[in-house]
């Protein structure tokens, strides 16, 4: 069988001897632990939304690639590595010649000299960032810089999809940023335009703090939505409120913000942000006229449309399989060219 274009690698592949150890493994357990189920391993290692929406978005174009092969003989010439263990083995092999061009990103790491400087490896040949503004968080690395292209990763539609209308006085405060305080204060904007909050309380990264399905249920019974979030580099949860044609009202302070105990400038609290799926604001007083204009121009809005237009799996696996496309070719022409 022919290797494919593209391995998708988000788990290392394991050696000769560790893949036998587990073979067997699997093998012995049902002897040794009767009716003890294996333990749960996820079907998108790495960072969750994002790895399953390359995946599901590639298999629904029919795209020529593998996903975390088991054996390096299945490894493409060509591979994506988006978590970072997969991408430190990914360069080895680079190294030993059994690739030929190497894409990290987007969630490897958000600055060059985070994760051991993993982003500046010399084996990345293109690094894929969540939108344009993320370019500036590698300002002081150019080589990093000129590697990298805006590209965002997409949702599955289908599940992020209304089943019943939204409830008459009903909104979601998704709470990511800011004070309790703040949050509250935002609540009682809320009230005063005549819709009672309903706070989902959120962290960085994915949705350590609640599941898909109480967010969609939240959503389902929201007319709009507040979000709090001091920067997001996409914004995903975003789109899948978006997907459930709910609109957004979105804090987007772009000012000083802090990751992992690094404080930066940031750049956007909505990079994708459209006139049809919602509006900033960036001070308390400016929060009421926004939420009151909004409800008196909800027909205006329609960001399930915007979503199944431009960020659906399908669509942003397409956007990047071309990248990795023309990036893989161009490197072969300039090698070719070369000799």
């Amino acid at each position: 069988m022919p290797r494919p274009f593209l391995t998708v690698l988000t788990a290392p592949i394991p050696t000769t001897g560790r893949r036998l150890y587990q073979g067997v493994r699997r093998r012995v357990r049902p002897l040794v632990k009767p009716g003890v189920p294996l333990p749960k391993t996820s079907p998108y290692p790495g960072h969750y939304a994002v790895v399953r929406s390359l995946v599901e978005g590639l298999r629904a174009i029919d795209a020529d690639f593998n996903f975390n092969p088991r054996r390096t003989a299945d490894l493409a010439r060509v591979v994506y590595a988006p978590e970072n263990a997969s991408l430190l083995q990914a360069a080895e092999f680079k190294r030993r010649g059994r690739i030929d061009y190497l894409v990290a990103g987007p969630v490897n790491a958000l600055f060059p000299d985070e994760a051991g400087g993993v982003l500046q490896l010399p084996e990345i040949d293109r690094l894929i960032v969540a939108s344009e503004w993320v370019h500036a968080l590698c300002a002081d690395a150019p080589r990093v810089l000129e590697k990298s292209v805006a590209c965002p990763a997409g949702i599955d539609a289908r599940y992020w999809q209304r089943s019943r209308p939204p409830g008459a006085n009903s909104a979601l405060v998704f709470w990511k940023s800011g004070g309790e305080a703040f949050c509250e204060q935002v609540e009682q904007i809320v009230r005063a335009c005549g819709l009672e909050p309903r706070r989902l309380r959120a962290s960085a990264g994915e949705h350590a703090l609640f599941g898909p399905d109480d967010y969609r249920e939240l959503l389902e019974e929201s007319q709009l939505a507040v979000f709090l979030s001091a920067f997001e580099t996409q914004g995903l949860a975003l789109a899948e409120a978006w997907s459930m044609d709910v609109p957004t009202a979105i804090w987007d302070p772009q000012g000083e913000a802090e990751w992992r105990g690094r404080t930066f400038q940031a750049g956007s609290s909505a990079p994708y942000l459209t006139e049809v799926t919602g509006r900033r604001w960036r001070s308390l007083d400016e929060l009421e006229p926004v939420l009151r204009g909004m409800l008196a121009e909800r027909a205006a809005f329609q960001p399930r449309a915007w979503v199944l237009a431009h960020m659906t799996d399908e669509i942003c696996a397409r956007e990047l399989y071309g990248i990795i496309r023309s990036g893989a070719a161009a490197m072969s022409d300039a090698r070719k060219s070369a000799r």
